[in-house]
């Protein structure tokens, strides 16, 4: 009697499990396959609905101070950033900064001030490669201070740097959020001036990226 009942029961439970594994089996192929299809309307569904929702914005800030040899040099200016997300994991978009900087050397027998505001401007491209790491490329501006008349009138000119290089980004993403930034670029044009740094640190916040 008890083989008559327990061996019908064991097979139904025995096939009972083998389908619950197929099916969960299928439904994760499934979750995979959806995951990773890049159709256009999956990239929409990602990106959003509206342009508003496919715009991030960030920013970064300058804060220096520098003192030696009878001078003294302070910034303080903010590097503000826009970016359109045309996919899932490429965005374009134009990135400035504005700085103020004061300038004094003394010379024993009197003494040197300058203040004045130096900028950039220019356009990027920025990929996303795998969580949480991007790439950026970069084309700027730079308008700046190279010296000073005899009547204390700043002398400036404009050069066009390029940079190539990327970072990391914590948090933020498609639902609003606040997240942080760090990367270094490196420039893709030879230095043309003393001082020039071949590469170049960048933090900042950047929101619904």
């Amino acid at each position: 009697m008890f083989k008559q009942f327990f061996l019908p029961l064991f097979f139904l439970f025995t096939f009972s499990l083998t389908l619950t594994a197929q099916t969960t089996t299928e439904e994760e192929a499934r979750e995979d396959l959806d995951y990773y299809n890049t159709d256009d309307d999956r990239i929409q569904e990602r990106r959003g609905d509206t342009f508003g929702e496919n715009l991030w914005f960030g920013t970064g800030a300058q804060l220096g101070f520098q003192g030696g040899n009878n001078t003294s040099f302070f910034q303080v200016g903010l590097s503000p950033i826009v970016g359109y997300k045309i996919n899932n994991f490429l965005s374009v978009g134009p990135r400035g900064s504005f700085a103020y900087n004061s300038y004094k050397e003394d010379f024993g027998n009197g003494e040197f001030k300058a203040k004045f505001v130096t900028w950039s401007a220019g356009v990027f491209t920025r990929a996303k490669i795998v969580f949480p790491f991007f790439a950026h490329l970069e084309y700027s501006l730079l308008n700046e201070v190279q010296n000073f008349d005899a009547n204390g009138d700043a002398i400036r000119s404009t050069r066009a740097i390029p940079f190539l290089g990327g970072g990391v980004s914590q948090g933020g993403g498609q639902g609003g959020g606040v997240g942080y930034e760090i990367l270094i670029l490196f420039r893709l044009s030879q230095a043309d001036r003393i001082g020039d740094s071949p590469f170049e640190f960048r933090t900042g916040l950047n929101f619904n990226f």
